[in-house]
């Protein structure tokens, strides 16, 4: 008994058998059943808890729901909008009224529906709760307040026994809104004011007429009612008054006139009595040395003309030039018909200063200040030669002495063509009779003129010629020569007492180019 004890006992220190280790795995396969027994049990119970807690929450879940969400297989489908929170259902009920009275929906105080009672269901049908609110109406400043479901203005006043007609003006909202919108007004109404039309009595120019307006200013019912007013026409009450009941407006009309200014013509009217009042009405000043036409004084009447002429006064100063004089002196020592210059001429300056008016814009009148010269002009000094020396020409005669010759244009002339034979000294015109220009070359002076011959000034040049350089070259009627061109006329004999010494500088003729050679 003794050794079976000790071979049964878990001694360690001896070696375990092979039958051994068989019965130790035994016991330990059935402890890992056991545990794994125990997991499946509280897992499975896990399961079952969370189930019946899914099952009860949905349960309350469902019971939360409100009857009316309860859907019938096979009915029609309704939306129910209580102020913009949309429900639907299915039901097959058949009016509004039983609809509701199932879902025991009870209206709000006031509230209305888009729907009678009695209107029959039908399918997408949606039924509309309006609630209550409320609405200011102010009526000629007046305020009220109005509870109600309706949202266009029109109905809305039409609840209140509030009747507007075409003649007033209603603000919805603090829009303007035209009377005949307002049943097709879209936007619910928070805000409506009336303002009722007047009966405004007019007196224009004495004729008395009546009208009705809602304008805000006199001004505006005129303009309204196709009165047009003039700037000038006196209006009473002022045109800014609101109109009022009863009231009486007087237009006393502007004449018509003409107003003339800074070159424009300007068509206005006047209600002043004279013409330095219209002026001041028509903001149309004087300056300065500016005047009216008419008068300021003058009565104003329908239709007149005033100008206004606009004078300015101005100082200018103006540059000349100061001609210096031409002087001339004899000098023996250059022969006669020389001449030389002995100082050259130069021109002065001087400024004049001159009070100037104008007269919408037109200079009228120009008054002299002063002068004063800046540069003194410098006189041209010119010699003109007096030493005669006497020279000979040949001549079909013979040698002549001469004291002068002279370069001229020559003509020929007649008793045919000069009218008479009879020149300006008497003599018979003949060929030897000469005509010249006294002062250059004196009367009775004996010639000679080559391819002419010997000849004595005794007639006077035809009229005005563009050179005092031409001379006339007589002839009778049948021994007549045609002339035409420049030649030498020399003065025979011995110089006269009185000599010309400054003779006028030489000109050709006047589109005869050329002059005297040799």
């Amino acid at each position: 008994m003794g050794k079976l004890g000790v071979m049964h006992g878990s001694d360690d220190t001896q070696p375990v058998t092979a039958r051994g280790h068989e019965g130790r795995s035994r016991v330990s396969e059935r402890q890992r059943r056991k545990t794994a027994g125990r997991g499946r049990q509280l897992l499975l119970a896990i399961i079952l808890t969370t189930a019946c807690t899914l099952a009860f929450t949905l349960v309350l879940f469902l019971r939360a729901i409100p009857q009316w969400n309860d859907t019938e297989v096979g009915g029609i489908q309704v939306s129910i909008d209580h102020d913009g929170a949309i429900q639907t259902v299915k039901t097959r009920l058949d009016t509004v009224g039983e609809l509701l009275s199932q879902l025991k929906l009870e209206l709000p105080v006031k509230a209305s529906l888009s729907h009678s009672a009695g209107d029959p269901l039908v399918d997408d049908m949606v039924i509309r709760i309006f609630p209550a609110r409320d609405v200011t109406i102010i009526t000629n400043g007046d305020e009220g307040q109005f509870q109600t479901p309706l949202q266009n203005p029109w109905d809305i006043l039409v609840s209140a026994g509030i009747s507007v007609d075409a003649a007033d003006k209603v603000w919805v909202n603090g829009a303007l809104a035209n009377v005949d919108a307002l049943p097709n007004w879209t936007v619910p109404a928070q805000h409506i004011r009336i303002r009722r039309a007047v009966r405004l009595t007019v007196i224009d120019n004495g004729v008395q007429s009546t009208l009705l307006t809602n304008a805000d200013s006199i001004g505006d019912a005129l303009y309204d009612a196709g009165i047009r007013l003039y700037l000038t026409d006196q209006v009473t009450p002022s045109l800014e008054t609101a109109p009022s009941a009863e009231m009486t407006v007087h237009i006393k009309r502007a004449l018509p006139i003409k107003l003339l200014v800074d070159g424009v013509t300007i068509d206005a009217r006047s209600n002043a009595a004279r013409v330095g009042e219209a002026l001041v009405e028509l903001n149309a000043p004087l300056f300065g040395l500016d005047y009216v036409l008419p008068p300021a004084e003058t009565a104003v009447s329908a239709d007149m003309a005033i100008e206004i002429v606009r004078v300015t006064e101005n100082i200018v100063t103006e540059s000349a030039a100061i001609d210096f004089a031409v002087v001339t002196q004899l000098d023996d020592g250059l022969n006669l018909d020389d001449v030389a210059v002995l100082q050259e001429g130069r021109a002065g300056t001087q400024e004049s200063r001159y009070r100037l008016r104008y007269e919408n814009g037109i200079e009228v009148e120009r008054e002299l200040i002063e002068t004063v010269v800046v540069e003194a002009p410098i006189d041209k000094i010119v010699a003109y030669g007096s030493r005669i020396a006497q020279q000979i020409v040949d001549t079909p005669a013979g040698p002549r002495h001469y004291w002068r010759r002279l370069c001229v244009y020559a003509t020929s002339y007649n008793p045919e063509s000069n009218g008479g034979l009879q020149t300006s000294t008497g003599a018979t015109l003949a060929k030897g009779i000469i005509a010249a220009k006294p002062h250059i070359i004196p009367y009775y002076t004996q010639v000679y003129v080559p391819d002419y011959g010997l000849g004595v000034v005794r007639d006077t040049g035809a009229g005005a010629r563009s050179t005092p350089y031409w001379i006339d070259l007589g002839y009778s009627d049948h021994d007549w020569i045609s002339w035409g061109g420049y030649t030498w006329v020399y003065l025979l004999g011995s110089p006269p007492g009185e000599i010309n010494y400054d003779l006028p500088p030489w000109a050709p003729v006047r589109n005869r180019a050329g002059g005297c050679s040799g």
